[in-house]
Parts: structure tokens; C-alpha cells; sequence
């Protein structure tokens, strides 16, 4: 009984999570590049780039030229994730550097 009434929750979980199991496309791979790049700028823009965001970019485009597209949308997303960091940290600093004024 338990088994019939959850069978359609299965089923739409199932499905949903097609796409993720199908793993990455070439599409997917550049998109995730390129948003992982913008924030890149971003944090660089702040003056606030991490010296570690560039490397990961370059491999994950040398993981997509090499046809390896899942191995390039997770290093540009850990590169994504960085640069958003960054520009957090930067947005941070830029007010709690007030507080260690001596006044």
C-alpha cells in the first residue's frame, strides 16, 4: 500500500533527476565557464580576485576542450564558488574596517 502511494513521487523524483544522471554537455560546460568567469571579474573588479580562481578556470577549459565536460562545469562551478566568496569578503571588508579604527 505504502509502495502504490509513494510509486508517483518516485517516478516524477526519477525523472527530475534524469538530466543529472545523463551528466554534462559541451552547452553546460560553457555556460558554467562563463559564469564562473563573470564572477571572476566581478571579484576582480572589487580588487578582491583569489589567486586560485584563474587556475581553476584554466583547467576547467582544458577539461572542456578535451572533451571532459563534467569534469569542466565542476571546476568552474568551484571556481563560481570562489569568485562569489570573494566578492562576499570584499563587501565584508568594506564595512567592518571601520570598527578597528582607534578613534
Amino acid at each position: 500500500m505504502i509502495i502504490r502511494k509513494h510509486a508517483p513521487l518516485a517516478a516524477l523524483l526519477l525523472l527530475a533527476s534524469g538530466p543529472v544522471l545523463a551528466g554534462a554537455g559541451k552547452g553546460d560546460a560553457e555556460a558554467a565557464i562563463a559564469a564562473a568567469e563573470a564572477t571572476r571579474k566581478a571579484a576582480a573588479d572589487l580588487h578582491y580576485e583569489w589567486n586560485t580562481i584563474a587556475p581553476l578556470l584554466e583547467e576547467a577549459s582544458a577539461a572542456l576542450t578535451a572533451g571532459d565536460f563534467d569534469k569542466a562545469v565542476a571546476l568552474a562551478n568551484k571556481a563560481k564558488y570562489q569568485g562569489d566568496a570573494a566578492v562576499a569578503q570584499a563587501r565584508h571588508e568594506s564595512e567592518v574596517w571601520k570598527g578597528a579604527v582607534i578613534r
